[in-house]
């Protein structure tokens, strides 16, 4: 069967280069638009936008800065923030910029740009995971150290996919201080961090911590490409660099549409915390039933479970598209995830109760057959 999980290694070219496999494996299936979808790792916000003035026009004129928005978002100052279409080129923009030509630590699981982009830009990657815990997912510190001992970059996404745990607070303090300490960049993609009200980004703890985001996951923008990257002003100098080589300037259509709703940007947060508090319990109760134990995130829009003994890819293949349902295996994301299964609840209470209703049939009959 073919491997779907994002590598670490050599610097890769031409036809060497690393696939994005899971969205090889993903689209198709997305396309048969399988009734019962409870693979989304973003929210499904029913954004109407109206007419946008001047939508087709340059976006550029005196006075008007399109840094400001992030910055008040995260009371930071605007040279320390830069606009990206999308937090996915962010990544490639970010590395160019940070990197020192040294090897790059990757963090896995993950979400093969952010693991593999490195590689694409002509840099080494070594490994680094985060083991599951009875509730948590933590840091092996001694591990860690050793690999951040021979590279000068780190790539990490605090809120784990497919998993969705982020750091314990003594890991993430380890793991900022140690950075500091070797003289390490760590380039955090926090693409899901506004589900968390009380977020702090990684940019926050230190110059050499970079964040990346976009209004993509939590705020079910992903059709327009809007993304940023808080760092020093010294990165951000390089990252505009990187930028107009790589992109030249942002798109006015997609600055116009995020100037219309940037005073309603909180509401998708908003319907993420109702999400949560109705389609959670369905979930954890199936859960029960099944036997499968499962402490879930502390927030965010999709968590991830072990079924034992069974091979999630072959379920969702065979015997999840004869009952009409799609969600996420775990092997998308790393290689040790085979009997793993990412469920996202971002959707309509009703519609995702009928999906769980039929997620429980379909374990049960996974279960039996192995």
């Amino acid at each position: 069967m073919k491997e779907y999980f994002p590598t670490a290694g050599k610097p890769a070219k031409g036809e060497d280069l690393p696939p994005v496999a899971y969205l090889q494996w993903y689209i198709p299936r997305l396309r048969e638009q399988r009734k019962h979808n409870l693979s989304f790792s973003g929210l499904q916000f029913p954004w109407e936008l109206g007419t946008v003035e001047d939508v087709w026009k340059d976006h550029r004129k005196p006075g008007f800065d399109e840094r400001e928005l992030v910055s008040e978002m995260y009371g930071v100052h605007t040279d320390n923030v830069h606009l990206t279409m999308g937090a996915t080129q962010a990544i490639g923009v970010a590395i160019s910029a940070a990197s020192r030509g040294g090897k790059v630590a990757v963090e896995m699981p993950s979400y093969a740009p952010v693991s593999q982009t490195a590689r694409i830009l002509g840099l080494e990657t070594l490994e680094v995971r985060r083991q599951p815990t009875s509730d948590v997912w933590t840091i092996d510190r001694e591990n860690w150290k050793e690999v951040l001992m021979d590279v000068d970059l780190l790539m990490i996404s605090p809120q784990l996919n497919p998993v969705g745990c982020s750091y314990t607070a003594d890991d993430r303090r380890w793991l900022v201080e140690t950075c500091k300490e070797m003289n390490v960049r760590i380039i955090s993609d926090e693409v899901y961090s506004a589900s968390d009200r009380n977020w702090q980004p990684f940019y926050k703890d230190g110059d050499h911590c970079i964040s990346i985001s976009s209004l993509t996951k939590v705020h079910g923008l992903g059709v327009i490409r809007y993304g940023w990257i808080l760092a020093d002003s010294k990165i951000i100098q390089g990252v505009n660099k990187a930028f107009h080589h790589m992109e030249g300037m942002m798109s006015s259509p997609t600055i116009r549409i995020v100037e219309k709703i940037k005073e309603r940007l909180s509401e998708p947060i908003d319907l993420i915390d109702d999400y949560r508090m109705a389609n959670l319990p369905v979930l954890q109760e199936a859960l029960e039933r099944l036997g499968i134990e499962w402490t879930p995130p502390a927030y965010g829009v999709f968590g991830a479970f072990r079924i034992p003994g069974v091979d999630t890819l072959e379920m969702i293949d065979t015997i999840g598209k004869e009952h009409d349902l799609l969600a996420v295996p775990g092997c998308m994301f790393d290689s040790e995830l085979k009997e793993w299964l990412r469920i996202g609840w971002s959707i309509e209470p009703k519609m995702f109760e009928e999906a769980v209703h039929v997620l429980e049939k379909v374990i049960r009959e996974a279960i039996n057959i192995t």
